[in-house]
């Protein structure tokens, strides 16, 4: 009987530690939330959950959040599915330089949109959080088409225009790009309505409605003055429903996205030609991009030259007073920032590596169990991660307070961002041959020397893009950074609080940094690499 050696552990060791960091930092944390709800002083009690049913302003805020989120939704569609369109199937003027911007408004926290709407323009209310937060997730929808289009054959796209004309056609074409288009729509349905900082933001003064992501983190941060069980336990209680529902709004795109795979193309889609439409349709783009990443760079370019004071004109001498303050004040939060977004992205990519070669291999229910951390909301996994870690008597050993330190924090991200580089990963793993995995069975090498040549190695460049993208979102995070201790160090934190109290000058500097900093890492390497940025990608 042959026994397991040692390079047999080591090409499973990867798995074992993505699942044993998953079954810490999202299962337990979860599962124990939803068991205290259960259990007072006295024992098994329901005092938490009936509460919840008698409370009026629920539906109130369900109702909110649906409109919300559906007529973000709808933007999002518009403006990201219309990009795609446009720059990947029509002869739409500059469409090799507008098309890979499509993703810049990724980059942007939704945030310092929310800042610019307010700075130019009195944006109050409902629509202008609406046209913010459909614009801020447009590009889920925009790289899912993108993808969805560039994987129909123009073959088939050119026998049904023969056939049936060009009607038919382009309605064979929606119907074939549909999973794409509905995984992207519900992407960003799922983060609108989970988004509770840009609601009340917008909408603080006046305020007449209340999301559900904002009922939830009130009731988290009045949960001091609870005086019973149920109100102790009234954001974990309100929070678990929403969560099942995101769940099944997060498996419904998975399996959109499962019934689309790669249908081989040996053609691309014809370039349609827009005629007299042409040069007009650049309306749609250009302003897709100057409302997601021209305006708020304007803002923060005014803040620093010295908009929002009036004893004095805006001028380079104040831009470079605020620089200075920044260096001062702000340096050391966007230097925390960087560092954990580094270690973030590098975290994550190890732990995705062998989670997404075994869901897409062998355990398809391990997808959804890497993706569900999308579905929480970051300020229930917050909560959860808190409560399983303050004073835990396990980790006491690692510091007197483990959750009040930058180790905990970078966990905490990890655990928000690793179904994106999973997913990504995934999809890049369902394209590799079979033929050549079980071709490099036969071959003697050690097992862990065979899974780096046969399934690492042409991941890598998939892995790059994941690193990127969780690298990108760690930077801009801020509903995870309001709930952890470490994490209220971080640069976008720092920036809330700075313009709260009236520090436009200085913050605007930092956040012109940090999104220099997002928008050059992933550039620069292409750029020295010699790759062409010509894809929405």
């Amino acid at each position: 009987m042959n026994r397991p050696t040692r390079t047999d552990f080591a090409s499973k060791a990867p798995l074992g530690l993505a699942l044993v960091f998953l079954a810490v930092f999202v299962a337990l944390p979860l599962l124990q939330l939803f068991g205290q709800t259960f259990f007072d002083a006295n024992g098994f009690t329901l005092a938490a959950w009936a509460a919840l049913a008698g409370d009026a302003a629920l539906g109130a805020q369900v109702v909110a959040t649906l409109q919300l989120g559906l007529c973000a939704t709808l933007v999002s569609l518009v403006l990201g599915g219309g990009h795609a369109w446009l720059s990947t199937r029509t002869d739409l003027p500059g469409a090799g330089v507008l098309g890979p911007l499509g993703v810049a408004p990724l980059v942007v926290p939704p945030i310092f949109v929310a800042m610019g709407f307010s700075d130019l323009f009195p944006a109050n209310g409902f629509w202008p959080c609406v046209l913010l937060l459909g614009t801020a997730h447009a590009p889920f929808v925009a790289v899912l088409a993108a993808r969805g289009l560039r994987a129909v054959d123009g073959r088939a796209y050119e026998a049904a225009l023969l056939l049936r004309g060009s009607t038919r056609a382009e309605r064979w074409l929606l119907r074939a790009i549909a999973p794409e288009l509905l995984a992207g729509c519900l992407l960003a349905f799922l983060f609108t309505v989970a988004d509770h900082g840009v609601p009340e933001f917008l909408t603080v003064k006046g305020k007449t409605w209340h999301t559900y992501a904002e009922g939830i983190f009130s009731r988290w941060t009045r949960r001091a003055v609870g005086t019973t069980f149920a109100e102790l336990q009234s954001p974990i209680t309100a929070a678990l429903p929403f969560l099942a529902c995101l769940g099944c709004l997060l498996w419904a795109a998975l399996r959109l996205r499962a019934h689309a795979p790669d249908r081989g193309v040996v053609k691309a889609l014809p370039v349609r030609a827009l005629g007299a439409w042409r040069w007009p349709a650049l309306l749609l783009p250009v302003g897709y991009l100057l409302v997601g990443i021209g305006m708020p760079v304007l803002v923060l370019t005014r803040w620093v030259l010295g908009s929002a004071q009036k004893l004095e004109p805006m001028s380079l001498d104040y831009a470079r007073q605020s620089f200075q303050k920044a260096m001062d004040q702000g340096l050391p939060d966007l230097l925390h920032s960087v560092w954990l977004a580094l270690a973030v992205g590098t975290v994550v990519v190890l732990l995705a590596l062998p989670l997404a070669r075994q869901s897409a291999r062998r355990w398809p229910l391990l997808e959804l169990a890497a993706a569900l951390p999308a579905a929480v909301p970051a300020v229930l996994l917050g909560i959860a991660l808190i409560r399983s870690f303050h004073d835990a008597p396990v980790l006491r050993q690692l510091g007197d307070r483990f959750d009040q330190g930058w180790g905990f924090a970078g966990a905490a991200y990890a655990a928000r961002f690793l179904p994106f580089a999973a997913l990504t990963l995934g999809s890049q793993v369902r394209r590799q041959s079979l033929a050549a995995e079980e071709a490099g069975r036969f071959v003697a090498r050690p097992p862990f020397v065979r899974a780096l040549r046969l399934h690492v190695q042409p991941l890598l460049p998939a892995a790059w893009s994941a690193w990127v993208l969780v690298f990108v979102l760690s930077l801009r995070e801020l509903d995870l950074a309001v709930v952890l201790p470490a994490a209220n160090a971080t640069a976008v934190r720092r920036l809330a609080n700075a313009v709260h109290f009236q520090h436009e000058d200085w913050s605007g500097v930092i956040a012109l940094l940090l999104l220099a900093i997002a928008v050059l890492v992933p550039l620069v390497p292409a750029l020295l690499a010699g790759r062409r940025l010509s894809s929405l990608s």
